[in-house]
């Protein structure tokens, strides 16, 4: 760990533009603070490029660089805090994505005559899910009920439908994305 006086002398280097100094830092911390990252985004690529982006930010702000606690709170705190903008940003466009699925996998599609082997296909995609998580989609989906009536009736969580719906759309996506291009080619020579 580093010391106090040690800290004050490396940021007043890097506040200099000192790159030994800053290579210093970057080296001491990368791997520790990449490990940290990873830990709230299950990603280690995104989890380095996320640590990158920081210390570049860092390079880029020295001369304007305010760290009233020690350096190694100064750079977890950033790094948790851009993790928690990443998944913030990430439940928002999940839940996007999730709605703009949901309407091309459930309607608007009895203008179209789907055939056998699609109608085949779209079965397997549910039936190849677990036997709750298809349960759950269905009950959401089909018959339009909300995580909580879903958990009453299931006698579940509410935490457990919200986790098992995201599962359910996240598998399907990958089983249906051939058959949704399909569908709306179809759809489209009407």
């Amino acid at each position: 760990m580093l010391m106090d006086i040690e800290e004050n002398l490396i940021l007043d280097r890097i506040k200099k533009h000192d790159k030994e100094a800053f290579r210093f830092l970057y080296e001491y911390y990368f791997t520790k603070i990449v490990l940290f990252a990873e830990s709230y985004l299950y990603d280690e690529e995104e989890a380095r490029d996320l640590v990158q982006d920081l210390f570049f930010h860092l390079w880029d702000h020295s001369e304007a660089l305010h760290v009233t606690t020690s350096i190694k709170s100064y750079l977890f705190t950033s790094v948790r805090n851009r993790c928690l903008n990443i998944l913030r940003d990430r439940k928002i466009r999940d839940e996007h994505n999730n709605k703009l699925f949901e309407a091309q996998l459930f309607s608007g599609t009895e203008d179209v005559v789907i055939d056998e082997e699609i109608q085949q296909r779209l079965q397997e995609a549910l039936d190849s899910l677990p036997d709750k998580c298809r349960e759950i989609i269905l009950l959401k989906v089909v018959e339009g009920k909300k995580n909580k009536e879903i958990a009453n009736q299931l006698n579940i969580a509410e935490t457990t439908v919200k986790t098992q719906v995201q599962r359910a759309y996240r598998m399907l996506r990958e089983k249906l994305i051939p058959i949704l291009l399909l569908i709306e080619y179809l759809q489209e020579g009407i």
